[in-house]
């Protein structure tokens, strides 16, 4: 029951640390103006599933155009939350589909990419499009799956790589927790804690699907021409370390391009920091001129941008060692919060003699400090991972790079290791109750490394 209830508390652990943008910060659905005409359509895809999908087109279009298909970031996206992007691309001379993303608990890259395949097939149908000049566009997560469907496919005709991570998810992640924790002033072991060893634990216990894709391969069998654009002010993806990997991978002509103070959406927050409608100046620009470029078949001549400088590099995270491993740290919180809370509860349900109640009273602190130290861990942990959305995070008060919670059960997690020292002294000396002390003092013993592990006792 207890890895049970642990194991679940984990999934919603992460499946809130790993949320990129979520859906509350989008704004309402752009309207399509007078201008553009659209197209509902459906795209039959792997498994008898239909996607359900809209074109949208230049009203007064002349002649064939270039077709592009959005491919969505992370999460069950709808055909709305990539509109904006439909409705600039289209006022670009391009015939644009969107498409809502196929629903999964889970992200599965390589089922993504056939739903891509299929888009594109479909694209290249529709009257009015120049079945030759079908390319991708795609946001963050839709840099993994783009790759992977250009290498199946002999009729995508290019890539347009948007915030496009060219790292492992893990790694990605990792590095956009470290950006929230500093964007929050948090400095010091919570923030070793909440990011590298949060984030090596999912990914060891299975819970973070997708976890350790290696983009390098698919991107260095790409044959098609690329646009890659980017952010200067993201810290979702690191666009400097990105740009770096598609610079060593991709064979074929490559053009990078960086906004300067966009973000990760490459879109214009509003005065109250939201999300607009409207993408960043220049950006549908440098879209379409290169995809008319290159569906005139005049591919444009690499060319790569100025990276800016990152903030903080990302991290590798290695493998965990077989005591940071999901079953280790599952059997020690396991035995901690039995040890701490069994000692007060076996009081309870039984008659204790007054001479150990007495000779019991460094024993009782310790379980009511340790039990503290764990159940606030846990506790603090689930409230800050909660808070952290694509703002940032919220750890609560601050003194001196520390929250004040955090330093509150460092004090307490201190108070356990003195507790557990004074009762294994008065353990030995004394012949009162030494069973139920020396199960205790077991949880005390085990409470000194695996604080040290999740930085509890550390600067």
């Amino acid at each position: 029951m207890i890895a049970r209830t642990v194991r679940i508390l984990s999934l919603v652990l992460v499946a809130i640390a790993l949320t990129g943008v979520p859906s509350a910060a989008a704004p309402p659905p752009a309207p399509v103006p007078a201008d553009l005409t659209t197209t509902d359509i459906g795209i039959p895809t792997a498994g008898g599933k239909t996607l359900a999908g809209t074109v949208f087109a230049p009203r007064a279009a002349s002649g064939p155009l270039p077709g592009l298909v959005l491919v969505h970031g992370s999460g069950n996206g709808k055909r709305a939350s990539v509109t904006p992007e439909a409705i600039a691309f289209a006022r670009q001379g391009i015939a644009v589909l969107a498409y809502d993303k196929r629903p999964l608990d889970n992200p599965v890259y390589s089922l993504l990419a056939d739903d891509v395949v299929a888009a594109v097939g479909v694209l290249r149908k529709q009257p009015g499009v120049k079945p030759n000049a079908v390319g991708l566009w795609g946001i963050s997560e839709g840099g993994w799956v783009m790759p992977i469907a250009a290498s199946r496919s002999k009729d995508i005709a290019f890539l347009v790589l948007a915030s496009a991570p060219a790292l492992s998810p893990v790694r990605v992640q990792n590095w956009n927790m470290r950006n929230k924790l500093a964007g929050a002033g948090v400095s010091g072991a919570l923030t070793d804690t909440l990011s590298n060893k949060f984030y090596r634990l999912a990914d060891d216990a299975g819970l973070f699907a997708e976890a350790d894709y290696e983009p390098r391969p698919a991107l260095s069998a790409v044959t098609q021409p690329v646009l890659a654009v980017y952010g200067t002010a993201d810290t979702q993806v690191p666009p400097a370390e990105s740009v770096a990997v598609l610079r060593q991978t991709i064979r074929s002509p490559l053009t990078v391009r960086f906004i300067p103070s966009a973000g990760h959406t490459l879109r214009v927050l509003d005065d109250t920091g939201m999300f607009t409608n409207e993408l960043f100046p220049s950006y549908p620009e440098i879209v379409g001129d290169w995809v008319r470029a290159v569906g005139a078949g005049t591919i444009p001549p690499p060319h790569v941008d100025q990276p800016p400088a990152q903030q903080a590099n990302s991290v590798a995270l290695t493998p965990s060692a077989w005591w940071e491993s999901w079953p280790a740290q599952l059997i020690a919180l396991a035995v901690l919060l039995t040890g701490f809370l069994s000692y007060p509860i076996v009081a309870l349900v039984r008659r204790v003699p007054r001479r150990a109640v007495t000779a019991a009273r460094p024993a009782r602190l310790l379980a009511a400090a340790g039990a503290t130290a764990v159940i606030g861990f846990v506790a603090y942990f689930v409230t800050v991972a909660d808070s952290a959305n694509w703002k940032g995070i919220s750890p609560g008060p601050m003194v001196g790079g520390r929250p004040v919670f955090w330093l509150a059960l460092q004090a307490v997690a201190l108070l356990t290791v003195i507790t557990t020292a004074v009762t294994i002294h008065a353990w030995r000396t004394s012949t009162v109750d030494r069973l139920r002390r020396g199960f205790l003092l077991v949880a005390g013993v085990l409470f000194l490394p695996w604080a040290l592990y999740w930085g509890l006792l550390l600067p």
